[in-house]
């Protein structure tokens, strides 16, 4: 299912089509101790609204494929959730869906070595402010339900797994 390019001759590096950027994983933690430093508190708020609108529009794209392939079905829908978000492999840590309810728009989500809870044990509360945001949006997207979530457990807590539940809540406040 993955699909890199590297186009060394231009410089870029293409994910299923997609111009990307790849970063050490560590770079991402070093962009949210500086967005703490400069911001407070306002850093967790940032990360927030930035993965919600990255899953989001992760979410979008995913749907426009499956109706080019005619997977928006009933039928066809809760695997290709399923496989849009284990498989697709962005970086955020090995996926898997516990439970999916499409017709109630529950999710649960677990992440064996999800990036932003590193290193393991390393934190007193849950620490995935940008995946959880990234899940609420592509989940709001692919079960056309507006949906918030809860990380319930995180490694960076000294749990053994990162687990998310996402189900139907209100819009986040729109940003000006």
């Amino acid at each position: 299912m993955n699909s890199i390019r590297f186009r060394d001759e231009i410089g870029e590096v293409e994910y299923f089509g997609q111009k990307v950027v790849v970063l050490r994983r560590d770079a991402f933690s070093l962009m949210r101790k500086e967005l703490m430093r400069v911001s407070g508190n306002a850093a967790n708020v940032i990360l927030g609204i930035a993965g919600r609108r990255v899953g989001s529009e992760e979410g979008k794209a995913l749907l426009s494929k499956a109706n080019a392939l005619g997977l928006k079905t009933p039928q066809y829908m809760p695997e290709f959730v399923r496989v849009a978000v284990e498989e697709t492999n962005m970086g955020f840590g090995k996926i898997w869906i516990d439970q999916l309810n499409l017709d109630s728009a529950v999710a649960h989500v677990s992440i064996s070595n999800s990036f932003e809870s590193e290193p393991p044990g390393s934190s007193a509360k849950p620490s995935c402010i940008f995946t959880l945001s990234y899940l609420e949006g592509i989940f709001s997207q692919l079960m056309g339900k507006e949906v918030r979530g809860s990380e319930v457990n995180c490694r960076a807590k000294g749990d053994k797994l990162c687990r998310f539940t996402v189900s139907p809540g209100p819009s986040p406040a729109p940003v000006s």
